[in-house]
């Protein structure tokens, strides 16, 4: 049931809509008062949806109520109560964004009318709030399923410039630093052979591990964590050029969830990349350096030649490749031009170039090439969209930054942050400071 406060410096009037029939709405009344102060330290202890109120009371009137409820709580629906000499008055407080008023003496099928429109107003507006949290809550998952593909992909393979692009902006991965080190982590009640886990075993494990990391290690800003769902190793990716104090770190701290795993903690570390295509490379570093570890809670090293040994001659070689030719450059022109309306449509939401090439009828690849004879990359053309809308609506006070984080197509809020810097050289809010008129 909806929640609903009677205020009115006048007995008569609280007794009669006290003596009301609100249940057939589906309202509670939760509380009359006879002037605004009262009502306004009632809703910082007890949040209602509806206030009912008079103007002219003593204390506070009705004007100054609704501008503090909707300042404070702007969720809250007002509606006026005024006598015929008030009627300035009440034009006032729709201005101000009463829902409706109403004239006294109250004529009940007049309230009732106005009362059931507010309800489904609202009802309207909580089946909007779910169907949106919904989608956003199936936005994450997909970010969430796409950033674990990447991570994969960057830990175990070789990949191109494109792939490392489109891959880490898709999984909202920042790869920005100057040194990145792989260590990887396992169970050792798992090092043996003979030892073995159950599915439903294997799920929890991986399932808490992953919780886990994200807490002691992405949310610290150490970088990205990447759970192994069929052997629960797990790899924990720095980008710090001191990294082995938070491996250290987290060996420690994963001692308090022995008695969970039963098991005890051994890691490996790979030597330091400056590039982040060659982070699988560290990766396969520590992988070894595990492997050469048998002494339960302590860090195996690999070093630069020990990784040389291990990665083969295919490893080593570049990656080379020339764009396919293209004979119509005005077709290209008109697909490319497509290809950026789209993006420039569809900016706000989750966005890949698999689903902009689908949409202009050519592959990722071919389209990926149209923006490189421009002078340009998808993402960076996304970005660019996306960013400078961002900096349009920090000019506007009224917007939360995370709802324009939301609304510029991204959906964790430090990401945003960081790439919002690194193309403005600011935060978030030092660009709002800046822009806010002296």
């Amino acid at each position: 049931m909806y929640k609903i406060l009677i205020v009115d410096d006048e007995k008569e009037i609280r007794d009669g809509l006290a003596a009301w029939t609100w249940d057939n709405l589906g309202i509670e009344l939760t509380g009359c008062f006879a002037h605004g102060l009262e009502a306004l330290q009632y809703v910082e202890r007890h949040p209602v949806d509806i206030v009912m109120t008079d103007i002219r009371m003593p204390f506070m009137d009705g004007i100054e109520l609704m501008e503090n409820l909707l300042r404070a709580y702007p969720f809250t629906n007002v509606i006026i109560l005024s006598g015929h000499s008030d009627f300035d008055y009440a034009q006032k407080a729709i201005k101000h964004g009463a829902e409706d008023y109403l004239l006294k003496p109250i004529h009940f099928p007049t309230l009732s009318r106005t009362l059931e429109e507010l309800v489904g107003k609202m009802d309207a507006k909580k089946q909007e709030n779910y169907r949106l949290s919904v989608l956003k809550r199936k936005e994450q998952l997909l970010t969430k399923v796409l950033r674990e593909d990447f991570l994969s992909r960057l830990l175990h393979d070789r990949m191109t410039t494109d792939e490392m692009e489109h891959g880490s902006a898709e999984g909202e991965v920042l790869l920005d630093a100057d040194s990145y080190t792989v260590a990887v982590f396992r169970l050792d009640r798992l090092a043996s052979p003979q030892k073995s886990l159950s599915d439903r075993e294997l799920q929890l494990f991986v399932f808490s591990l992953d919780n886990i990391l994200q807490d002691i290690w992405d949310l610290k800003d150490n970088g990205y964590h990447k759970v192994d769902r069929r052997s629960a190793e797990f790899y924990l990716l720095s980008k710090s050029r001191q990294p082995h104090e938070a491996f250290a770190a987290v060996q420690q701290q994963l001692v308090k969830y022995i008695g969970l795993f039963r098991s005890t903690f051994s890691a490996g570390i790979g030597h330091s990349v400056g590039q982040a295509s060659h982070i699988h490379l560290s990766a396969r570093a520590g992988a070894l350096a595990l492997q050469q570890n048998r002494e339960e809670c302590s860090f195996s090293v690999c070093e630069e030649e020990q990784i040389r040994q291990a990665s083969s001659g295919s490893d080593a070689a570049a990656f080379s490749g020339t764009a396919e030719g293209y004979k119509n450059a005005d077709l290209e022109s008109i697909i490319l031009k497509q290809a950026r309306q789209y993006i420039s449509d569809h900016y706000h939401r989750s966005l890949t170039l698999k689903e902009v090439a689908d949409h202009v009828y050519v592959s990722p690849g071919h389209l990926s090439a149209l923006f490189k004879d421009a002078d340009d990359t998808f993402m960076k053309f996304l970005t660019s969209l996306r960013m400078c809308k961002a900096m349009e609506l920090l000019a506007d006070s009224s917007y939360k930054v995370y709802e324009i984080v939301d609304r510029v197509g991204y959906s964790d809020p430090a990401y945003f942050s960081e790439i919002f810097k690194k193309y403005t050289g600011k935060t978030p809010n030092e660009y709002r400071g800046k822009s806010r008129p002296a």
